[in-house]
């Protein structure tokens, strides 16, 4: 989806291929700094040898950690705050209305929100869809809820636990009277799909990521 954002919005881009390696976020979060300074320098060796303006990032927490945490300051941006620009520009033109009948409420990602200060163009992105109803949750912007998926939480289980955070989320993005969940992180839509079909919600909500639903418009 976002490729074929940055094609219809006639960018000069291109990726890394196999040469590509994690950014380290989540290792850097594990403790393993020996391991995160090793791939920042196999990382920076590796974006030295390429040509860009920017780095556009479909993850927030790469964006976080190559942003904050990388000694290059290298010019980062996640796709909710680029695309914005696109539509800003004219140069993406959202047409197509969505269905009426949903209602629609924005997951505020954690490292793109609290960590990093996003909040408004993901729902700026949002409100330029022909049809969108959109609605707040109470907890939302910097008073947001984590998925439970972020950082090694996806690969992790906790025995205790009641009721995962997923599903408390969930029932927040129901009292909110949305039927559709958006997110701009991947972590968070995997394990808002895993626990709307694991407890049996399929019929209540959905989860959509938002570059998706762009596309979907154009």
């Amino acid at each position: 989806a976002i490729a074929t954002g940055l094609h219809r919005s006639g960018v000069s881009f291109g990726i890394l291929g196999p040469r590509e390696k994690d950014s380290g976020h989540q290792v850097r979060r594990m403790g393993e700094e020996g391991l995160f300074q090793f791939l920042v320098e196999e990382n920076r060796e590796t974006l030295e040898s390429c040509q860009f303006r920017q780095i556009v990032t479909t993850d927030p927490h790469a964006f976080n950690t190559l942003k904050n945490d990388y000694p290059d300051r290298f010019q980062v941006s996640h796709y909710s705050e680029f695309f914005l620009s696109m539509i800003e520009q004219g140069r993406l033109t959202p047409t197509k209305r969505l269905n009426h009948t949903d209602v629609y409420t924005y997951h505020d990602p954690c490292y793109l929100g609290r960590h990093n200060g996003v909040y408004d163009q993901p729902r700026k992105i949002l409100r330029s869809l022909p049809g969108l109803n959109l609605v707040e949750m109470k907890r939302s912007r910097d008073k947001s809820f984590c998925c439970g998926g972020g950082d090694i939480n996806l690969w992790h289980e906790i025995e205790q636990e009641e009721i995962r955070m997923a599903e408390k989320r969930l029932h927040m993005v129901l009292e909110s009277g949305a039927n559709v969940l958006v997110t701009a992180c991947p972590f968070c839509l995997l394990n808002f799909e895993d626990t709307i079909k694991t407890r049996g919600l399929k019929d209540k909500v959905r989860v959509v990521d938002m570059m998706e639903l762009l596309i979907s418009t154009l």
